[in-house]
């Protein structure tokens, strides 16, 4: 895509960060579409369901009533899509203003979403049944992971490792915890604290590291070269935190869908090589650059295809290597059939694997 203000070295990356928002998008959309909040429940009387019926508190209820399974399910499921779709409100925003050059508007989004949400959103991966508890019985102030001493630095840290090891790549996007100070660490150049603060405050005083200049106003007299090199950085750490972001949402998604195993691989693989293209330096990422056409042809050797429906005239879309490779390269695929374009951008759990004639 073209962008009128954004300078062509971030378009690529613009590119990537629109695909990893139109993928959460696609799981809040799959959440109304296939009601992935809503859950039945048999009770044995009717009188068990008029008593049902009359709670003041649901998930009180269920729990009082050796019902705790379903109830931190139905919990659980409720309070992902919903801090997502706040997530997904943030960073759509952020993202318009920074390809429109609004570069401290942009910083500004970012604060609630990369702070906040993430942060619940990696609480109730890494221990969802604590998140229940204090969130339906404790205090607010247990809830506030901005009181730093309810949350610690320790704490958030111990809870990002293991939402982290609940995920496929987390992990390893937050190697030597490089995702975790961006967010959090106030003291490093590299952290967004510092600009995140700047962004909202004509004057900082409370800490050294990103005090006010005497005769200055923060961000209000900055010249070219100062907005440049935000905007560079904006480009430079907001795609390593939005695939990080992604690996945290679909280990809560995967959750809530039946899934095959070879469709949670084409969705992983797709998007790495999509990350891989920014990035071809990271180990990590290099070591998986070319899996996804490795896959389509060792499938092919067993005379079998991968298969998507085309969301204009619900034909078949076969993945071969030439359509894999849109794929990683577009946001659409042409389809053979009406020759319309199909959008890409989703998270794939209706894909068909066929037997070739």
């Amino acid at each position: 895509m073209k962008y009128e203000k954004l300078p062509r070295e971030y378009w690529e990356k613009h590119d990537y960060l629109l695909f990893v928002y139109d993928v959460l998008g696609d799981m809040l959309r799959k959440a109304d579409k296939l009601k992935l909040s809503d859950f039945e429940i048999e009770f044995d009387t009717e009188e068990i369901v008029r008593d049902f019926e009359k709670a003041e508190d649901m998930f009180d209820w269920l729990d009082r009533n050796n019902h705790h399974g379903i109830s931190l399910k139905m919990f659980k499921n409720h309070t992902f899509f919903s801090l997502l779709k706040d997530f997904c409100f943030f960073i759509y925003e952020s993202l318009s203003c920074a390809s429109r050059g609004k570069v401290t508007v942009a910083y500004s989004l970012l604060r609630k979403p990369i702070r906040d949400n993430l942060l619940y959103l990696e609480w109730l991966l890494a221990d969802p049944e604590e998140f229940y508890q204090t969130f339906l019985y404790g205090a607010v102030e247990d809830c506030d992971v901005a009181n730093t001493k309810k949350f610690t630095w320790n704490r958030k840290k111990k809870i990002v490792q293991a939402a982290c090891d609940k995920s496929y790549m987390g992990d390893s996007l937050n190697s030597d915890n490089i995702v975790f100070n961006f967010r959090f660490d106030g003291k490093s150049d590299l952290g967004l604290q510092r600009i995140w603060n700047q962004s909202m405050h004509l004057v900082t005083t409370h800490s050294d590291h990103y005090k006010t200049e005497d005769g200055n106003l923060n961000f209000i007299f900055a010249d070219e070269e100062i907005w440049l090199n935000f905007w560079n950085y904006y480009y430079t750490v907001l795609p390593q935190i939005m695939a990080y972001v992604l690996e945290i949402c679909e280990a809560l998604f995967i959750d809530t869908v039946d899934i095959t195993d070879i469709e949670l691989l084409f969705n992983r693989l797709l998007r790495f090589e999509k990350y891989a293209k920014l990035h071809p330096h990271i180990e990590t990422m290099s070591e998986v650059e070319g899996k996804l056409f490795e896959v389509i042809e060792m499938l092919d050797k067993d005379s079998i295809n991968l298969r998507m429906k085309c969301e204009n005239c619900g034909k078949e879309i076969t993945i071969d290597n030439k359509v894999a490779n849109e794929m990683i390269s577009s946001w659409f695929v042409a389809c053979p059939n009406c020759q319309l374009e199909h959008n890409i951008c989703k998270y794939f759990i209706d894909l068909g694997v066929a037997k070739m004639n």
